[in-house]
């Protein structure tokens, strides 16, 4: 296949005007200003179009689709239960439903790649039903015990001895250090640093998280008590220096939150090689503190985009999580936010030049964004409300000349 764009972005701040891109088969293989189409290639015409990598969304909770406007703002502990109250309410049909609009709003939007947080994992054993590229992040939580059933656990352990390749992934979250204890945390390092997983964190998300590792108090140490988690003793620590000193941070872990930061989590930020993920709209429907975006592009810390789940957001577009976060960081220009959303979170996944980037040997995941005139083909692509206008998974076109394909 032969797609001829009037721009097509490389990489991060590289656009090619116009361009020309070649695929074989799930493969990028050229890539110029013009090529000569081969007999019988087939060929897609975007005219008036920016050909893009597809977007990658770092982090979301697919599972939580159906609680849409469901919750309202209030304190982290108190959202907590109102979660927990509804949690219990789900089942498998609505579970199934969630994830099937769910990933049918990740490719109206453009997004080809997805990193889900997966608290069920039965919901595993549909990992090759879906046609965007996927990481599932298995949830862990020990605050109380809790024995898997035989479904789950074989759902967990297909994707070891027959994987759902080459769309499926899986990956390790432990979901953070006020539900998690740091054995499971080392254990979850062992286990990443033994079959290569690929392993995320919720870590120094809200105020109520900051009092209860600094100050050994508040209404999220007295929730979690409840649940059973023994109250902290020793030494008071921000939850990223606490994660730090138990052993739990494992190379390369993708930190998402970050919201409350000492002087000792930034030298250790510095120091070390990890990458965050910032939710802005979620962020904003908490009123947390100002996010330290620039800080951290400062200091060379990776910074990704999420939109976390619909139980604290009302879409799953990343165009919407740029709006919302360039308006409090407007010295931030565009082409650094579209990276945001496509190399670094692929160089977060450990797929540099892989994914997140047109060039030959990459994989083809694309998504084409009308250019609308006047605007540079960044700053178009961030402000468009429009559906893709063609997207493409592992070489398969999923839109293209106005339909969807199943």
């Amino acid at each position: 296949m032969l797609i001829s764009a009037k721009a097509v972005f490389l990489g991060p701040g590289e656009v090619l005007v116009p361009g020309m891109v070649r695929i074989l088969g799930n493969r990028i293989v050229q890539v110029a200003e013009e090529l000569s189409p081969r007999m019988g290639e087939e060929r897609v015409v975007l005219e008036d179009a920016v050909l893009s990598p597809g977007l990658l969304n770092a982090h979301v909770h697919l599972d939580y689709t159906g609680l849409r406007g469901k919750l309202p703002a209030i304190s982290f502990p108190a959202w907590v239960k109102e979660i927990l109250r509804l949690k219990a309410t789900l089942h498998r049909e609505s579970l199934e439903a969630a994830l099937d609009e769910g990933f049918g709003l990740l490719a109206r939007s453009g997004t080809t790649g997805v990193g889900n947080m997966e608290a069920y994992p039965e919901l595993l054993l549909l990992a090759d039903r879906f046609p965007l590229r996927c990481w599932w992040f298995l949830e862990l939580i020990d605050l109380r015990p809790h024995v898997w059933s035989e479904e789950a656990a074989c759902a967990v352990l297909r994707f070891f001895d027959n994987p759902p390749v080459p769309l499926g992934k899986l990956g390790l979250a432990p979901h953070a250090p006020y539900t998690v204890s740091p054995e499971l945390y080392r254990l979850v390092r062992e286990g990443a640093e033994r079959f290569r997983l690929p392993v995320t964190t919720h870590v120094a998300e809200s105020p109520e998280e900051w009092t209860m590792f600094c100050q050994g108090d508040g209404e999220l140490l007295d929730l979690v008590s409840q649940a059973g988690r023994p109250r902290p003793t020793g030494e008071e620590l921000s939850p990223l220096q606490w994660l730090d000193r138990t052993g739990g941070l494992a190379p390369g872990m993708m930190l998402v939150h970050l919201n409350y930061l000492c002087e000792a989590d930034w030298a250790l930020l510095a120091r070390r090689q990890f990458s965050v993920v910032h939710c802005p709209k979620s962020h904003a429907f908490f009123s947390y503190a100002p996010f330290p975006l620039e800080r951290m592009l400062s200091l060379g810390i990776p910074v990704c985009l999420g939109t976390d789940s619909l139980a604290s957001n009302d879409t799953l577009d990343l165009r919407e999580e740029i709006r919302q976060a360039r308006r409090l960081h407007p010295g931030i220009p565009p082409e650094r936010w579209w990276e945001m959303v496509t190399a670094a979170p692929a160089r977060a996944l450990g797929l540099p030049g892989t994914l997140g980037e047109i060039r030959s040997g990459a994989w083809a995941d694309l998504a084409a964004f009308r250019w609308r005139s006047g605007l540079d083909p960044w700053e178009s692509c961030i402000e468009s409300r429009e559906e893709p206008l063609f997207l493409m998974v592992h070489g398969r076109v999923l839109k293209a000349e106005g339909r969807w394909f199943s």
